[in-house]
């Protein structure tokens, strides 16, 4: 039960971090410092479920 739990957990939270920086760059001002934090936030969500999907197990 852990293992599925940090799976999808992972999963819902890298697509929590892409959404919230995906609204970031809207909401915050558009200078390049704001803009690249909302881009790492993405990345951020993007690498978090890669590792989430590690922990799946797809068929061969």
């Amino acid at each position: 039960m852990d293992e599925r739990l940090r799976t999808y957990g992972s999963l819902a939270g890298a697509i929590l971090l892409v959404i919230g920086g995906t609204v970031a760059t809207g909401v915050l001002p558009p200078t390049p410092a704001y803009q690249l934090l909302a881009g790492l936030i993405i990345v951020g969500g993007f690498a978090l479920g890669y590792i989430g999907l590690e922990g799946l197990e797809f068929p061969d």
